[in-house]
């Protein structure tokens, strides 16, 4: 393959446009393995916890009186929270050294790393906590099939930069926390300090608190779908036609922007759901952070000043244990259960303030618009240069 389109090609997987590339995926079993990296680090994580608190969860609360045990404990969980999105991406970044190289090294780790995910853990699993092999192996098998479906589809590429982009603009958290925190916290607090809000969300049981979690992220995704899809199309009808040499600049595209050919090339369905989503995912996983601190926020605060027998009066039952999961957690479960509802709800309120508050809207939501700009430009070039004209059944679509 000509170098300089395997360079263009690689750069818009990188910005997670994998719908934009002609041609078949390769390298599938290499790319699979961030994901892997995710959940075998995440299950093994799990696997000590599980080995480690105790048979039940009495025991568990003694040994918590332990001060070494209580910081081994908090290391595990912060260890659960850090130690999977690292393993991803130092697995991601492997992964593109090894297919920008194009060595057979890549293919044999992956399968090492694919027997491993399928039987070592599940055997690890097995040992500790005595659960069933076989349906373990079989499961491990179906997730991995599922992530070499999904990574042929592109969905790696796509998430892949969602979290970067993501993560490149967590330094802007402190503009919202600035911006708009204040006027959140002092709504969301009196909630909190609301016994009717304890009354309606600790009486939840069993996975219902989620459910109203994933109401509130309905309700976000939706808002976001309606508002990306617009603001896509507003960005192709306004955008010059064709590739645009100032929005290329830094890019591997400035090396030919004398020669692009003049055509453009109508948006295919894929690629207009390609760029949705990669703006979606992005804002999504914006919001799930700011939740996320919010949620770091209401737990820190209401173990600091609401006393537990508080906690019990607005409850109107006595407390129990927090569990994620079946994880231990040293909290009160009825605090996580307000902490998780008021959360979700701060999540829905970042993503709708991205999208229509212009102070917040500058920092967060505009750089995503302006990279899809580039990637527009970018991909007419590429287009006219490496796959030609477009035909004249493809000029009739509407962009």
């Amino acid at each position: 393959m000509d170098l300089q389109r395997h360079t263009a090609e690689q750069w818009f997987r990188r910005r997670g446009l994998p719908a934009v590339v002609r041609g078949r995926p390769t390298q599938l079993l290499v790319r699979i393995l961030p994901a892997l990296a995710y959940l075998g680090s995440t299950e093994l994580l799990t696997d000590v916890l599980f080995l480690v608190d105790g048979a039940t969860q009495e025991e568990w609360e003694a040994l918590m009186e332990n001060p070494a045990y209580e910081v081994g404990y908090w290391a595990l969980l912060v260890g659960l929270l850090v130690l999977p999105p690292l393993s991803a991406w130092l697995a991601m970044t492997w992964v593109r050294r090894s297919t920008a190289a194009g060595t057979s090294r890549g293919r044999m780790t992956a399968i090492v790393a694919i027997v491993l995910y399928v039987l070592g853990i599940p055997l690890l699993g097995y040992l500790i906590d005595a659960v069933y092999f076989l349906p373990v192996v079989f499961q491990g098998a179906l997730i991995v099939l599922a992530a070499i479906v999904l990574v042929a589809l592109g969905a790696g590429s796509v998430f892949a930069w969602a979290a970067r982009m993501a993560v490149r603009q967590l330094r802007k958290l402190g503009t919202l926390t600035s911006r708009a925190l204040p006027l959140l916290l002092l709504f969301t607090t009196f909630g909190f300090l609301s016994a009717e809000i304890w009354q309606s969300f600790t009486a939840l049981r069993g996975s219902q608190i989620w459910w109203v979690v994933g109401f509130f992220a309905v309700l976000a995704m939706l808002f976001m779908v309606a508002v990306l899809s617009d603001e896509l199309h507003d960005l192709i009808r306004s955008r010059p036609r064709g590739a645009d040499p100032a929005k290329l600049t830094g890019t591997p595209f400035e090396f030919f922007l004398d020669d692009h050919p003049a055509a453009v090339h109508p948006l295919r369905r894929v690629e207009r759901l390609n760029m949705v989503l990669v703006l979606l995912l992005a804002q999504l996983i914006q919001a799930v952070a700011f939740g996320l601190l919010m949620f770091a926020i209401f737990v820190t605060f209401g173990s600091l000043a609401v006393r537990p027998e508080v906690m019990k009066a607005w409850s109107t039952h006595d407390l129990t244990s927090g569990t994620i999961y079946g994880i231990y957690l040293p909290f009160h479960n009825e605090l996580l259960q307000v902490s998780i509802f008021l959360a979700a709800f701060s999540g829905l309120y970042f993503a709708t303030s991205t999208a229509t508050d212009a102070r917040i809207r500058q920092s967060f939501f505009d750089p995503l618009i302006e990279h899809m700009a580039v990637n527009l430009s970018a991909r007419h070039l590429y287009l006219g240069r490496w796959v030609g004209q477009p035909s004249g059944s493809t000029t009739q679509s509407t962009m």
